[in-house]
């Protein structure tokens, strides 16, 4: 019986290890901020990850961003609702990088084109 109980547990923690690596933010830089402007065109108010394209003008033509946020349960207790970016809004984000794609984002904070702010975890009033 303790060996099936041991067999057991080692087949969960197993299968737990791949959905920690999933949920890592490793990939983005947690020593460097970017800032953008745009305009979004999609948002993904879901789980596991919830997350917003926007199209930011750049010199060299416009570029789309993706900006990738914690899950739609988080959000939700946060204050967030699925109307709360919609495409069309005019927003200011500024997250961490990725470290390979520049045009990918982890969210820290959002500004609305009204100055109302919000951080990944709260709505500033």
């Amino acid at each position: 019986m303790r060996a099936w109980l041991f067999g057991c547990l080692a087949m969960l923690l197993a299968l737990a290890q791949p959905v920690a690596a999933h949920h890592s933010t490793a990939n983005y830089d947690s020593d460097k901020t970017a800032k953008v402007t745009g305009v979004v065109t999609y948002v993904s108010f879901t789980n596991p990850h919830s997350f917003i394209d926007m199209d930011v003008a750049a010199a060299d033509g416009t570029k789309q961003y993706k900006i990738f946020a914690t899950s739609k349960v988080a959000l939700l207790r946060y204050g967030w609702r699925p109307d709360s970016v919609k495409p069309g809004d005019a927003i200011t984000v500024e997250g961490r990088p990725d470290r390979t794609d520049a045009t990918q984002l982890y969210l820290l904070r959002i500004t609305f084109a009204d100055g109302t702010a919000w951080s990944r975890d709260e709505i500033l009033q």
